[in-house]
């Protein structure tokens, strides 16, 4: 019998190329653990979609709000409606300032607040300066290569509807749980 580790590429991702690639997901987690520690009350997200509104308003001058909240949402790939919930949260905290369109009264338009500038230039632009300087060693193509794979796996996992049946969740004819199996105490 062959060794599933070795089967051909045709026949899918060998098993330990499968654990290479999930083992780098983990310490690319890790990584993003290792970033600075945000303001309490800050989310993640909203560094995210405060530089999606900083690089779209950028051409223009950040005074100038031509970011809508469907350009953020391409920015970064995600639904409009999740992105409209973080806007109002990030409005109520100060960070952004909805501008209502002269000449589309429904649309909005988003600026940066002093505090969303302030934000950026702690968590994006000089955390990004110094991880360059700190990263000298990793090449762009390296940069690239790791981008393309990462997004190709998620895109791939996200389109897929496989799941583990109750079946598959047993071990040795114990029921798994919470990580704990039903014998521990």
């Amino acid at each position: 019998m062959d060794d599933p580790n070795t089967r051909p590429a045709s026949e899918g991702l060998s098993a330990a190329y499968v654990r290479l690639l999930l083992d780098a997901c983990w310490k690319g987690k890790s990584v993003t653990e290792l970033m600075p520690e945000l303001p309490k009350g800050m989310k993640p997200r909203y560094v995210h979609v405060i530089d999606a509104v900083w690089h779209i308003n950028a051409p223009h001058g950040q005074d100038t709000a031509t970011a809508r909240v469907g350009d953020v949402s391409a920015f970064l790939g995600v639904t409009t409606p999740s992105v409209t919930k973080l806007i109002g949260e990030m409005t109520g905290r100060g960070l952004l300032v909805k501008h209502a369109d002269d000449a589309d009264r429904r649309a909005v338009t988003l600026t940066l607040t002093e505090r969303g500038r302030t934000i950026r230039k702690a968590y994006v632009a000089d955390y990004h300066e110094h991880l360059g300087e700190l990263l000298a060693g990793v090449t762009q193509e390296e940069c690239e290569t790791v981008a393309r794979v990462m997004s190709r796996t998620l895109r791939l996992m996200r389109d897929d509807d496989w799941r583990a049946t109750e079946n598959d969740q047993e071990t040795d004819g114990r029921q798994m749980t919470d990580g704990k199996d039903d014998n521990e105490s």
